[in-house]
């Protein structure tokens, strides 16, 4: 339950508002998605300058892209893998297998050590990354749209609804 509070009121409660704002279910599906592939970007601390750039590169709205962003982070961690083992398939580069916990503490040792020491594992997980990015973002893009269509819709009856109420 305490989960569902917490979505709630870190994601659902701050995008409801920004349709509130005038922000177009179309503009926010596009942004949320942008802020959800970018956020997977395999090279852990670039994200939020990321999503910052592109956002004023484009106009869009710095505070959903960055919710997403952040609401997204896990998968950044989670997807690093799979990104390094679709780029090894690619490139057809073999790299001696890293796990997890070496991969978080040559990060906790500093991100430009972890550059230097990780530069073709990033590379080749970067690699990984924008191959699957589009698809990524054409099927979110896709699915956002029509659920956030049909949650203005139903949200904005509902509010119709009470206020017709309140004026009879």
């Amino acid at each position: 339950m305490k989960f569902f509070a917490t979505l709630r009121e870190k994601m659902v409660s701050p995008l409801s508002s920004l349709l509130k704002q005038g922000l177009s279910p179309t503009k926010l599906a596009l942004v949320i998605a942008l802020g959800v592939v970018l956020s997977i970007f395999p090279v852990l601390g670039t994200t939020t300058l990321i999503c910052s750039l592109v956002a004023l590169l484009f106009q869009l709205n710095i505070a959903a892209i960055q919710i997403a962003n952040y609401t997204a982070f896990p998968l950044q961690i989670i997807l690093y893998f799979p990104f390094l083992k679709l780029g090894e398939t690619l490139s057809g580069i073999s790299l001696d297998p890293i796990s997890k916990d070496q991969l978080i503490s040559t990060f906790q040792e500093g991100f430009f050590q972890a550059i230097s020491e990780l530069t073709w594992y990033l590379l080749v997980a970067c690699l990984g990354w924008s191959v699957a990015s589009l698809p990524m973002f054409i099927i979110l893009f896709l699915c956002l749209s029509i659920i956030i269509k049909k949650y203005k819709a139903t949200f904005f009856s509902n509010e119709l609804s009470l206020i017709k109420q309140k004026n009879k």
